[in-house]
């Protein structure tokens, strides 16, 4: 009989092991009840202050428009647009989860929240004026001092707030207290991800070995180990912990089950490392297919078409600027190679782009024309005697690479991306490196995050491969705009 199972069936012998157990029942949704109750302070106070400074920023349009002076029958229309006003924010603020529990600590979320609901409200006010025509009183102009006085006024107000959040006290008191079931290289990677990003409201407190009394390695010495897996039952009452994290699946299914009923029964969390998904971890989710759940990596931020045209757009513009500017430097390092090596300037070669696709990429030539006649496709080294005397400066600056703003704009790549690869080299990476075709979920890129941040040429390839996955995960527009300026200053291991 699996372990959890029988713990879970040994029937409490006295009155006060029922009470205990519904004590801790109680003590585990604890956190997450504190939680909720401190996101529905922060809804009322949002609603307050948002009825406040409507108020202000409309008594102070009219307070503008008439003598210096106000009087009350000239309040009566702020103060309902205030009410109405309140409620309308609140419900755009609500419907894009700024109040959710897990929102708690995201004060940039809240920002760009506030812009939105903002922009929002004052449409729907100025629309309410056109179709029910209300001139008697029309605030089309107070919208804009309404916006103002919210943002300084709901700002202060959060600032507040977030200084409260972050005492030690408050979050501990709203994170779930974690014990881990096992341990391994994600375990820990999970750990200092928790302790360094403040959102997270989980606080491992220690661990339990495997069944079996294993771990798939060894676990840091400022975790400690709690006990025995057969103990966790008592180890949950005990610690007070508010949640479990299976960290691999190498026991039965029969013994994982036990534990997933095991923990709901006494209302603790269960959450499970999805160790069949070590590429793409921030895309995963749970669908359900009549009833039937799957775990699935179903979407990337590149997966959203917004997000593709706003990046398509920042290529096309970038495009075009680049080979206009770049049209003033190739011809003249194209006669340097030819003076130096000649033959054909312009180097085409077949490289693979998002989905496998393969194109041809172009690019000034810096080595010898024979360079690859005995050793076939390599990389380039560090002292790599293949070299033109012009080649070694021009791979340093990124100069042989301008005619790519040609493959940019043809839609061939992009101009941030993982670096296109050869054929002949991906069939020999893809079973050596792994996730390593994860990085064509998206088009290659002129430049990346592996490149500017030193990890080009002839460096760790495991390391290039989680940079590249790293932006797949995380990308967002600034994060191109940063890749794309950095390059210009960052040109570590560049050969």
């Amino acid at each position: 009989m699996p372990v959890i199972e029988a713990a879970a069936r040994t029937p409490p012998t006295t009155t006060a092991g029922s009470a205990n157990a519904a004590s801790h029942a109680s003590a585990a949704s604890q956190p997450r009840e504190f939680a909720y109750r401190l996101s529905s302070l922060l809804l009322a106070g949002d609603l307050i202050l948002s009825a406040i400074s409507i108020f202000a920023g409309l008594a102070f349009r009219e307070w503008q428009r008439g003598d210096g002076s106000l009087q009350s029958q000239q309040l009566h229309a702020p103060v309902l647009w205030s009410v109405g006003g309140m409620f309308l924010y609140a419900w755009i603020m609500t419907m894009l989860k700024t109040y959710e529990a897990s929102n708690l600590y995201k004060l940039q979320l809240w920002a760009k929240n506030h812009l939105k609901a903002t922009l929002l409200w004052s449409i729907a006010v100025w629309a309410c004026i056109g179709l029910f025509g209300l001139y008697d009183f029309s605030p089309r102009v107070g919208v804009l001092y309404c916006a103002l006085t919210s943002t300084g006024l709901l700002t202060l107000w959060r600032l507040s707030a977030f200084t409260y959040l972050i005492q030690p006290k408050i979050r501990e008191a709203a994170s779930s207290r974690v014990i881990v079931v096992g341990w391994n290289k994600t375990s820990s990677g999970l750990r200092q991800a928790m302790r360094r990003d403040l959102s997270q409201l989980n606080e491992i407190i220690g661990c339990v070995p495997m069944p079996g009394g294993r771990f798939a390695s060894p676990p840091p010495a400022e975790v400690p180990v709690l006990g025995d897996y057969s103990d966790l039952p008592e180890l949950i009452k005990k610690c007070g912990a508010h949640s479990v994290i299976l960290s691999e699946v190498t026991c039965s299914a029969r013994e994982i089950q036990h534990l997933v009923s095991f923990c709901q029964r006494e209302l603790v969390g269960f959450k499970m490392i999805p160790e069949y998904f070590p590429a793409l971890h921030s895309g995963l989710q749970v669908q359900t297919v009549s009833g039937v759940p799957l775990l699935s990596v179903s979407q990337l931020p590149l997966d959203r078409m917004l997000n593709r045209a706003a990046k398509r757009a920042i290529d096309i513009a970038g495009g075009t600027v680049g080979l206009l500017l770049s049209a003033l430097i190739i011809p003249w390092f194209c006669l340097i190679v030819y003076l130096e090596s000649p033959g054909p300037v312009i180097y085409r070669q077949r490289r693979t782009s998002r989905g496998g696709r393969t194109f041809f990429i172009y690019k000034i030539r810096s080595m010898r024309l024979d360079a690859e006649t005995k050793s076939g496709a390599v990389w380039c080294k560090q002292e790599d005697n293949r070299r033109l005397k012009i080649g070694t400066f021009m791979r340093k600056t990124n100069i042989d690479e301008l005619p790519q703003f040609w493959n940019v704009l043809k839609g061939d790549m992009s101009l941030v991306g993982p670096r296109p690869e050869r054929p002949e080299l991906i069939a020999q990476f893809k079973n050596q490196i792994p996730n390593y075709n994860a990085r064509h979920e998206v088009r290659a890129g002129l430049t990346g995050w592996a490149q500017v941040n030193g990890l080009r040429g002839d460096t760790d390839l495991g390391k290039r491969i989680e940079a590249d996955l790293y932006y797949l995960e995380n990308w967002s527009v600034m994060m191109d705009l940063y890749c794309i300026a950095a390059t210009f200053f960052k040109i570590k291991n560049a050969h």
